[in-house]
């Protein structure tokens, strides 16, 4: 077709190379093709709009310096796997834009086959789901806070319906043995304090079920005491020994901030308690330059398989709760297998109560 015979609005396509770069240049979505060996060798317009960067800036393996140093490890253990079992994957990760942010994107990758059988490209496209990642965070943060407020509720339900009438009714097996005694009555006595231990352990296990949903010593002495005396409750019940280690005197965290990271802290001793099979589990908290971190070591067995650790690190284990509650006050949360052992670390921000 001659210039001069096309239409207005018409675009002149001289080969299928030039067709197939016109269709992944009109997509709203980033684009890429990837050698059988995972080096990437084409990129349509929208990666080098969002990213500002040129091809020399992403062939080969340049494109992992785009990705946020969190989700490196991850994104490239996925894409490794992916070219050694020739499977399809999908994945998400933050990437960063041309003015520096890191947004959050769904990356997908398809190999192509030769009519053997044998992968000799890959496809791969990278969606922008920044928009619907804070959408599920604000559904997270309600979600969270609704939970909270209803453990309040239920806590303050517990004992102003069940935890007064259990000790009433102790009082009243107490006083009821002593008239039959009075009376010279004592054949139910063993009875009535069988009755008596059976209304003062209920007592106890419901004390300690409205103290994991709302523990006092949260409220009223801050984080400290209350990992400590929760460390000291957990070892008390499954066996496995946890110790704290915060530095004395330091002012409170913020109400928020506190109550996250004991959260954070009974979610990962319920995990070490399941699955570590180990014998103790070190709790620490450390404060440098405006900033908490918070340490959950146990001595377990750990992964030694790599799938394994990155699945663990991936999700299960209520993580992904756990991961909610530290990125909603700015933090990170990562998971390390150190050999032995399992290592939950926290980083967040230190702010203080008012």
């Amino acid at each position: 077709m001659a210039l001069g015979d096309m239409q207005e609005g018409e675009i002149a396509v001289y080969d299928d190379a030039g067709l197939y770069r016109l269709i992944a240049d009109s997509v709203p979505l980033m684009i890429w093709v990837a050698r059988a060996d995972g080096q990437l060798d084409f990129f349509n317009r929208r990666c080098f709009e969002y990213t500002g960067l040129e091809y020399r800036d992403l062939a080969g393996w340049s494109w992992r310096d785009v990705i946020h140093p969190e989700d490196r490890e991850r994104c490239l253990a996925t894409w490794t796997h992916a070219l050694q079992t020739g499977e399809h994957y999908e994945v998400q990760y933050r990437l960063r834009r041309a003015d520096g942010a890191f947004l959050w994107h769904h990356g997908a990758a398809l190999p192509v086959r030769d009519a053997s059988g044998q992968v000799v490209r890959w496809f791969g496209t990278c969606a922008d789901i920044e928009d619907q990642v804070r959408d599920v965070r604000r559904l997270m943060d309600r979600l969270l806070a609704a939970q909270e407020s209803e453990r309040r509720r239920l806590a303050e339900d517990l004992h102003d319906l069940i935890g007064q009438n259990l000790t009433a009714l102790g009082i009243d097996l107490t006083a009821l043995k002593q008239r039959l005694q009075a009376g010279g009555d004592a054949a139910f006595g063993g009875r009535i304090d069988a009755m008596r231990t059976l209304v003062e352990s209920t007592i106890d296990a419901m004390r300690g079920v409205m103290s994991d949903l709302r523990p006092p010593e949260l409220e009223e002495f801050g984080l400290a005491p209350a990992l400590r005396w929760y460390a000291a409750e957990f070892t008390e019940r499954t066996g496995l020994k946890a110790s704290v280690s915060w530095p004395e005197g330091e002012p409170r965290l913020g109400h928020d901030i506190e109550l996250a990271l004991f959260r954070i802290t009974q979610e990962a001793l319920t995990n070490a308690a399941k699955h570590s099979g180990g014998t103790a589990v070190q709790i620490s908290l450390t404060e440098a330059d405006g900033r908490i971190c918070l340490c959950v070591e146990d001595d377990g067995a750990g992964f030694a398989d790599p799938v394994g650790a990155r699945r663990a690190r991936r999700g299960g284990w209520g993580l992904p709760t756990m991961r909610e509650r530290v990125e909603a006050h700015g933090g990170t949360l990562r998971v390390e297998f150190p050999g032995r052992g399992t290592r939950l670390i926290v980083d967040m921000p230190a702010a203080r109560s008012s």
